[in-house]
């Protein structure tokens, strides 16, 4: 057996062994294939010439001259008197078809491995026009970057590794990082839910916290109750488990009680998902009597409630209302918060407030979905606990979004015709807007983004009986020029089709308010 390894044009190497089966001009065209398809060799490159390659090579010219001619064939080589040998132009194309027919191929294989249903991906395609140039969006509810600091991120991350040093980039415990435990606790009994460390579970955010209560509590089969409509990363976890999901609409108090109440009389649930305060993507918030009436339900029928406080940080004006956690005496509420909408999104970093019981079976499941949350960015929120500086971003937090949701509102009563309607929350970071029966939120969607302006359709936040005359509006991370001009848009689009399709303010007053 020999071997020969001499260059072939731009320093690459040719391999033949006469050893092999092969034939020696196939091992040869194989071989400048592979490199052309792979792109080390692209249009334009010279190749040796023939009687050139075949001496180093040490085999006949006629050998190397068959490997030329079967790639010339392709279309992938061109031979030209006086010049030599180069890689064609028409490399490219054969290239990209061959690349095509391998994924189409690959993608058959996957598709009969994996039993999948076609997912409508339009929000995520929505979410990610937020970051083109230009666009004014509503349609994501993230914070502002006026709040960031990264000076005092760099300073708390400084300070932690300094102290703890390695033990921050090491393993860390399932259960969450026992300083910021410490901290939570200490926010949960200011809210009014008295707590121990050993009752919080760090997680890395909300969605997470779901899926763990999804693993935990709910079998394939099992009766979910949940808002309707609501944020779509709540129904999703909990529908992916193949659980059935009962849908109960939400009214100027929050969570529909009678409703519920028939819903609880005829059916045996497993759990009650619902946002109190500043539910996304309404905007509205349960009286202190609804949450006690919906606590007197739960115990009736023995059936526990998850509570996603995300917002309940974030009131800017009104009455205070306790979680229902704080409200709770039989420990039926699991409490579910993060950081994200306070300012952090990036860490990664939320919590769950359970009975030791339900903590200790939680802890198991995360345990083996990832092991443990970022402790570096645990302990760097839990440094910026600490020294004061995330009770100071709050309240900056809360004077700008009070401010944003104002010039919102302004600009909603100016611009906006009388058909439609939109709640006035006291806090979060959504405003739901309602347009007469019949009305097409995503044809109004369609229009807006032509001219720069983009929201998020109900169609979204329904899973049930889905409703496409309302749409949310997100206002935290705009400017007031932005709110200005992008409401401005939607007016006009919205007069205009008032105006073409004669809709009256008669339908619209049966719409609700808040």
């Amino acid at each position: 057996m020999g071997v020969a390894n001499p260059f072939c044009g731009d320093g690459m190497w040719i391999t033949l062994d006469t050893g092999l089966p092969r034939p020696l001009y196939a091992q040869i065209r194989d071989q400048i294939r592979q490199r052309i398809m792979s792109g080390a060799l692209n249009p334009g490159d010279r190749l040796e010439p023939s009687r050139e390659l075949a001496r180093q090579l040490g085999v006949h010219r006629t050998t190397v001259g068959n490997a030329y001619a079967e790639l010339e064939a392709e279309g992938l080589i061109a031979g030209t008197v006086g010049r030599g040998t180069f890689v064609s132009p028409l490399a490219e194309t054969v290239r990209r078809a061959r690349r095509e027919g391998a994924q189409e191929r690959s993608d058959s294989f996957w598709d009969s491995l994996l039993d999948r249903e076609p997912q409508d991906d339009s929000l995520g395609r929505l979410v990610s026009s937020v970051y083109e140039p230009g666009v004014i969006s509503f349609a994501i509810a993230h914070g502002s970057d006026e709040l960031i600091s990264v000076d005092r991120v760099r300073r708390a991350i400084d300070a932690v590794l300094r102290r703890e040093g390695p033990a921050l980039l090491r393993y860390g415990s399932s259960g969450g990082y026992r300083p910021l435990r410490h901290y939570i606790e200490g926010c949960m009994r200011r809210a009014g839910i008295s707590v121990e460390a050993e009752q919080i579970l760090i997680t890395s955010g909300c969605q997470q916290s779901l899926d763990l209560l999804r693993r935990s509590l709910v079998a394939s089969g099992d009766v979910v109750v949940s808002e309707n409509p609501t944020y779509p990363g709540l129904w999703n976890a909990f529908q992916s488990s193949g659980a059935r999901l009962i849908g109960v609409p939400v009214g100027e108090d929050g969570l529909d009680l009678d409703h519920l109440l028939a819903v609880l009389e005829r059916t045996r649930v497993k759990l009650i998902l619902v946002s109190p305060t500043f539910q996304n993507p309404t905007g509205r918030t349960m009286s202190i009597e609804a949450r006690r009436r919906l606590l007197e339900i739960a115990r009736r029928f023995r059936v526990p409630i998850v509570e996603e406080d995300i917002y309940g940080w974030l009131r800017y004006r009104g009455r205070e209302m306790p979680p229902l956690k704080a409200l709770d005496t039989l420990g039926l509420v699991i409490y579910v918060n993060s950081f994200s909408k306070v300012g952090f999104p990036g860490l990664r970093v939320g919590w769950i407030v359970a009975s030791r019981r339900v903590i200790e079976r939680l802890r198991w499941a995360k345990q083996h979905a990832d092991l443990h949350t970022n402790v570096l960015g645990q302990a760097a929120l839990d440094e910026l606990g600490r020294r004061g500086w995330l009770d100071r971003l709050l309240r900056r937090t809360r004077r700008l979004y009070e401010h944003k949701l104002d010039a919102l509102c302004d600009a909603l009563r100016r611009h906006f015709p009388p058909e439609a309607r939109w709640t006035d929350p006291q806090g979060g970071m959504s405003v739901w807007v309602e347009l007469p029966p019949g009305t097409d939120a995503g044809d109004l969607l369609v229009k807006a983004r032509d001219r720069g302006v983009i929201f998020a359709p109900g169609r979204y936040f329904y899973f049930q009986d889905v409703r496409h005359h309302a749409f949310r509006l997100c206002y935290s991370s705009l400017t007031d020029d932005q709110i200005e001009r992008g409401v401005g848009v939607l007016g006009s689009l919205l007069k205009e089709e008032m105006g073409k399709t004669g809709k009256s303010s008669t339908g619209a007053a049966e719409l609700a308010l808040v």
